[in-house]
């Protein structure tokens, strides 16, 4: 039987993936050929500019040749060559610039006197673009993983810090056991990690592509190599922190200025959906903390 008799078993498809095509190439990619799992590799390292390649210029650009390129695709199930790429153009469609770019190309080009428009304008529509069918079906499996966890751990490094700071507080607030896997320094981070169980759910916030943060990475990786549920909230699909994560929850950054307020609306929908779920425990902590505020003269 020769090398080309491999092939993607049957189960293995790209609507099965919450990370879509990208999360099902990584997976994919090991039943095929060396040499069409070369081709993924490109893809999925260059997926920005292999979504608009022809298939002599990806063979060119991978180091394989044309046929392999056009096997590739078959061996992945799609009828054509095309219709990897016209999958490839959807996810840039869902992915966004990387945070240190947007922020920089933020002061480019607008009208002083427009700014607060522009800004409010495009969150909106950002938002609206974002309530898909596939993230309300993610939220809905979130909200069943957080229900049910012993105790929520919570990492965000970088642009994403400050979100998952918001979210600590905020849950904290009115649930128990609610940690930040970096609280003290990165350099703690593994005492912390140590402590998560399979009764647990790990939140990650990650927003990058092409750059990721590794620490981020790794304690993804931890928790799906120990059976620990991952919520991954994330406005890249590119990162290998999505094929780790139990429930991908996008946030996509279509807008041309720096912004956060996908990620922030998610975690203000989790916050929410927390204290519906545990209404009364959450009323009850809420009004001994408000008590104790005013007790230890910390608020009047």
């Amino acid at each position: 039987m020769g090398n080309y008799s491999r092939k993607v078993p049957e189960n293995v498809a790209p609507e099965k993936f919450a990370g879509g095509i990208l999360q099902y190439l990584r997976t994919a990619k090991k039943y095929l050929p060396q040499q069409q799992q070369v081709v993924c590799e490109f893809i999925l390292n260059n997926f920005q500019k292999a979504a608009f390649l022809k298939a002599e210029e990806m063979a060119k650009a991978s180091g394989s040749s044309t046929a392999t390129v056009l096997r590739t695709a078959a061996s992945l199930k799609f009828d054509s060559y095309v219709a990897l790429k016209e999958r490839l153009q959807e996810v840039l469609c869902q992915n966004s610039i990387p945070p240190l770019d947007r922020l920089r190309d933020t002061f480019l080009g607008i009208p002083e006197d427009n700014i607060l428009e522009m800004v409010i304008e495009e969150n909106i529509q950002n938002l609206r673009g974002m309530l898909t069918p596939h993230l309300k079906e993610q939220f809905a499996k979130s909200a069943a993983l957080l229900t049910r966890s012993r105790r929520i751990y919570i990492i965000g490094l970088r642009s994403t810090r400050g979100v998952a700071l918001y979210l600590h507080a905020l849950l904290q607030q009115f649930l128990p056991d609610v940690f930040m896997v970096d609280a003290t320094g990165t350099d703690t981070m593994l005492d912390v990690m140590m402590d998560m169980e399979k009764e647990d759910v790990l939140i990650a916030l990650m927003a990058g592509s092409p750059h990721y943060t590794k620490r981020t990475i790794g304690c993804v990786r931890y928790a799906h190599e120990n059976g620990i549920p991952t919520v991954l909230i994330t406005n890249s699909l590119s990162s290998v922190a999505a094929s780790l994560a139990t429930v991908l929850l996008p946030a996509p950054q279509n807008t041309t200025h720096y912004s956060s307020v996908s990620f922030v609306t998610i975690c203000d929908a989790l916050v929410a959906m927390m204290g519906m779920k545990k209404i009364d425990s959450a009323r009850r902590k809420i009004d001994k903390l408000g008590r104790l505020l005013v007790e230890y003269d910390i608020s009047m």
